[in-house]
């Protein structure tokens, strides 16, 4: 047998046996094989659907998370603004304090000066009346008994204070 020349049975046979075999595999292997083919086009879409959502999502918490970010950073600074306030409001606060306590010292100090002025020229006048009154005791050459000396002391304090 040539086998290079034709035979027109052999070739008959061959293209039903291609057909027959054509259609077996039309029913068993072609449409599972589509099938999975198929299926599997549908899960590297979905796979890619699900990537595509995810970056999505993951590029919206992104610019929350800026957001978030920003509104913490400008809480902070107002934060620390009021804190700034609240230390330069304090510091007034006890400053003025300090002003009055000290104008209050002073004042006081001021008055018991004063009170003890009072005093030192209130016991001067005294003593200067109880010397006139001895002077004059003695220039009179007459003792005064208590009563004259009081009346006498207390006209010469009056005496002296309308003086002054």
């Amino acid at each position: 047998m040539d086998l290079l020349s034709p035979e027109p049975g052999l070739i008959f046979w061959t293209i039903v046996t291609f057909v027959i075999l054509l259609l077996i595999l039309r029913k068993t292997a072609w449409g599972p094989v589509l099938r999975g083919l198929e299926d599997r086009e549908k899960r590297i879409k979905d796979s890619l659907d699900n990537a595509d959502a995810a970056r999505q999502e993951t590029e919206k918490l992104l610019e929350e998370q800026k957001k978030l970010l920003s509104e913490a950073r400008g809480e902070s600074q107002k934060i620390l603004e009021n804190a700034q306030k609240a230390a330069e409001t304090s510091k007034q606060e006890i400053l003025q304090q300090a002003k009055a306590e000290a104008k209050q010292t002073l004042d006081a100090a001021k008055e018991e000066i004063e009170l003890s002025r009072d005093k030192a020229l209130k016991d001067i006048r005294q003593l200067t009346a109880d010397v006139a009154v001895a002077v004059a005791s003695k220039l009179i050459s007459k003792s005064l008994d208590a009563e004259d000396h009081s009346k006498l002391i207390a006209d010469s304090v009056k005496e002296f204070d309308r003086l002054s």
